[in-house]
């Protein structure tokens, strides 16, 4: 009986190292389906309650304070999503992606939040009519978040990532030609069919979470 260990097959090395590409390949797919979908269920009902909102949306039915506090919860409720969906796709390790890289983009997003913040504040401090910021300050913020996205798709080359920025942004455009208060029902169903339409087609990979995996690495 021998101590020394067989070595592994070529063949079967190869196919091991294809599989486990794979399974990574298709665990990502997931983590960012995952991020539209949720995404999708925040717009829907949160700009859907501002649609209902008494003198904000084109339907009254409910309190105004109550709408807004939905609306917030439920954004703040997908930021944190998006934080976690990048840690998790961060742990899979495929890319070697240092933890300087992804500290920066995560502070990225508490610094944008903020300042866009600050800024909405302060117009509104100055006498932007309540109309106009009911219009203005969703686009400011759906803007930011797509930009954001459109730059962690870029960092983490995630063409998932960054189709989910430009569906934000151009929903934002639009919405914002639209107007107040139809805008709202825009948010609430075009944006989150549009981000359901491409977490379906993650889950299928027609638009893969990141770069197909290849046999070498480049």
């Amino acid at each position: 009986m021998t101590t020394d260990e067989e070595p592994l097959d070529p063949a079967r090395m190869f196919e091991l190292m294809q599989s486990t590409r794979r399974h990574t390949q298709r665990k990502l797919d997931r983590i960012y389906a995952g991020l539209l979908f949720a995404w999708a269920v925040a717009w829907f009902f949160g700009f859907g309650a501002l649609w209902f909102a008494k003198d904000v949306g084109g339907v009254a039915l409910i309190d105004t304070g109550v709408a807004w506090a939905i609306f917030a919860v439920l954004i703040v409720a997908g930021i944190v999503w998006s934080v976690v969906s990048g840690v998790r796709s961060a742990s899979s390790g495929i890319h070697g992606r240092s933890q300087l890289q992804g500290a920066l983009y995560g502070n990225a997003w508490a610094i944008s939040m903020v300042g866009t913040t600050l800024i909405t504040t302060g117009l509104r401090r100055s006498g932007v009519s309540e109309q106009t910021a009911n219009l203005m300050y969703p686009a400011m913020f759906i803007l930011i978040v797509g930009v954001l996205y459109l730059a962690g798709g870029a960092v983490w080359r995630s063409p998932a990532l960054y189709a989910l920025g430009i569906a934000m942004i151009v929903v934002a455009s639009v919405a914002t030609f639209i107007g107040s208060p139809y805008h709202f029902l825009l948010y609430a169903t075009v944006g989150p069919a549009a981000m359901v339409t491409v977490g379906v087609m993650t889950l299928r990979g027609i638009i893969p979470a990141e770069p197909r995996l290849k046999a070498a690495a480049a």
